[in-house]
């Protein structure tokens, strides 16, 4: 006979190792290939939005504080994913402009070379273009450079941001609720709020692998995604639908 309570435990515990472990095989993917083009920017977005959703009702529903905590760090995570495909795509349009600044230089040059029997005049103008190209395209890498440690320190920030922000909301609803006196029945009773939270985040949960789906049916190419992220995450669901089916019978933990 088995155990429904052990049964339930135990897939809790996996399904929380795979949602914890989701992101690293795409991080390294996108690391190693230096791009984060096969991830649709939409995808993204709205998963992040589940999990501020989701967030918002573990805090609002002063769930256990190992829920705030994993609720915390599913939005960190996806805000770091979001930050590395950003600064990946914006790395390759640099690269990109370089090349296409390189080649009038190359031009010119070519040029130069052919014309070295024409007069000091035209020389001259050749070189002090070329002088001047060179220090335009200097100015524009320097300010770049400036943009995407701009970009790094306001990514930073918005991560410490959302993490102190939650961190403190999460101990002021917590202790609200510890000393609040109103105890006949308020555990039982589900505020409607929290409830909208956990919907919307489902919702938005499942709308989430549309935008992906239609990018990889538009590019007729999987390439840059990578196979164990979503793996765990099909695995970190079919985990929870166990431990769903081991709690059927609990008619409130089916509710919330």
């Amino acid at each position: 006979m088995i155990n429904h309570t052990f049964a339930s435990s135990v897939a809790g515990y996996l399904s929380i190792v795979c949602w914890l472990i989701v992101f690293t095989p795409q991080l390294w993917e996108n690391y190693r290939r230096k791009s984060g083009d096969g991830l649709s920017m939409t995808f993204l977005v709205v998963w992040l939005a589940g999990d501020v959703f989701n967030l918002l009702g573990v805090i609002m529903q002063d769930l256990l504080v190992t829920m705030f905590v994993l609720a915390l760090y599913y939005t960190v995570a996806d805000m770091g994913l979001i930050w590395q495909v950003i600064y990946y795509r914006q790395q390759s349009k640099r690269v990109y402009q370089h090349q296409e600044e390189d080649i009038p230089a190359l031009i010119d040059e070519s040029s130069s070379l052919l014309n070295t029997a024409t007069t000091s005049y035209t020389n001259n103008t050749v070189i002090s273009s070329s002088n001047s190209s060179f220090i335009t395209i200097t100015d524009t890498k320097k300010k770049q450079t400036s943009g995407t440690k701009l970009f790094n320190l306001i990514s930073a920030i918005s991560i410490v941001l959302v993490t102190v922000v939650s961190c403190y909301t999460y101990y002021n609803a917590h202790w609200k609720h510890q000393h609040g006196g109103d105890d006949d029945g308020q555990s039982d009773r589900l505020e409607f709020l929290p409830q909208l939270m956990g919907w919307s985040s489902a919702l938005l949960y499942v709308g989430s692998r549309i935008p992906q789906i239609l990018k990889n049916w538009r590019n007729k190419s999987t390439e840059g995604l990578s196979f164990g992220m979503f793996t765990c995450a099909v695995m970190g669901n079919v985990f929870f639908t166990m431990v769903n089916i081991a709690n059927i019978s609990d008619e409130f933990y089916m509710r919330v």
